[in-house]
């Protein structure tokens, strides 16, 4: 009996939950919160509400890449986030309630 998956597909699905493989998930996770923060630190031409909507999109991301990562997003990323903006608009609500749709 052949195998009629691609050799890709039969690879993801059977792909085991290794360290490898969650070591480079947080990695990615990292790396979308570095990004993100850079982005909005460094770019002074962003408006706040263009920084809420780049953190609605990174944590968007970051649940869809690890689902059960949600709670831990709302504990460590969530509160980095909100020091930021504060840092960089004191006088404005740190994080409203999506100002915007997601665009993906």
């Amino acid at each position: 009996m052949t195998n009629t998956m691609p050799k890709i597909a039969a690879d993801s699905a059977t792909e085991p939950r290794s360290a490898f493989f969650e070591r480079r998930r947080l990695r990615r996770i990292r790396m979308i919160v570095e990004l993100t923060h850079n982005l909005i630190s460094s770019d002074l031409t962003v408006s706040h509400r263009e920084a809420l909507c780049l953190i609605n999109c990174a944590r968007k991301a970051i649940v869809d890449l690890h689902p059960s990562f949600e709670d831990r997003y709302e504990r460590i990323v969530r509160p980095h986030f909100e020091r930021m903006l504060a840092q960089r608009w004191p006088h404005e609500d740190p994080m409203r309630p999506n100002p915007c749709e997601l665009v993906n």
